[in-house]
């Protein structure tokens, strides 16, 4: 059932990218909406089942996929996660529709579009801390390209800076994971398992400082987030959102 709402998306991606174009890319247009459109649809029918009154997780979705590196495919929503999720799908369909005049490479800017809607709800669901590197990774790849091939002005300037921050604080998250779980004894990087670890009070605070600094740099939380005004400015309005 979550999975479904990665899936639409991804394999949205690829349609729109082998799509064949001929003429404007109103087409092009046209089926990202509806796809996007049905990924709203399916994030509103999980809404509806989705129970207020239950704690905890709910629609888990578990199956293993690297065992040896502990990574997992596991998937669960909560009410924080739900309307972010229900957020995501809505502001996609807003993007889309508000890109109804971009005809420069239509496939691969709607294709791209479309990968980050399914990282960002990847992201949400994901309840395995490698997982959830993964999908935050993926959906800052699309929008680099984005802003590098449809930004402003100085989009060069605007994309590289992004990249360069967002690969520093993806280094440092991915160290603090990976410290996190090896010190602390765990087999593998799911949350549950994770989190019940102890470890000494020093691990912990090199640990902690060293993830704060890589998600103030992606929220960005000051004084992280010189990245983020060359970026919004330089980026599109759908982009943007």
């Amino acid at each position: 059932m979550l999975s479904a709402l990665i899936f639409i998306p991804l394999l949205g991606a690829l349609v729109v990218g082998l799509w064949p174009q001929r003429g404007p890319g109103r087409q092009v247009w046209q089926v990202t909406l509806g796809l996007q459109a049905l990924s709203l649809l399916w994030a509103g029918v999980v809404a509806t089942q989705f129970d207020v009154q239950q704690p905890g997780l709910q629609f888990i979705e578990s199956l293993p996929w690297i065992e040896t590196l502990g990574l997992t495919y596991q998937l669960g929503v909560d009410g924080l996660s739900m309307p972010l999720l229900l957020i995501n799908s809505l502001l996609g369909v807003i993007a889309v529709y508000a890109s109804a005049d971009q005809i420069q490479r239509p496939r691969l800017y709607f294709s791209l579009v479309l990968l980050i809607n399914a990282a960002v709800a990847g992201a949400f669901l994901s309840q395995n801390l490698l997982l959830f590197f993964i999908f935050y990774e993926l959906e800052l790849i699309p929008l680099y390209l984005l802003i590098a091939i449809w930004g402003g002005a100085r989009r060069g300037y605007a994309a590289t800076k992004f990249l360069i921050y967002t690969a520093v604080s993806g280094a440092l998250i991915l160290g603090g994971f990976l410290g996190f779980v090896w010190l602390g004894g765990s087999g593998n990087f799911n949350y549950d398992p994770a989190l019940a670890q102890s470890m000494t009070l020093l691990q912990q605070s090199i640990l902690l400082v060293a993830i704060l600094i890589g998600f103030g740099i992606k929220i960005p939380l000051f004084p992280f987030h010189t990245w983020l005004p060359d970026a919004h400015v330089e980026a599109s309005t759908p982009e943007s959102e």
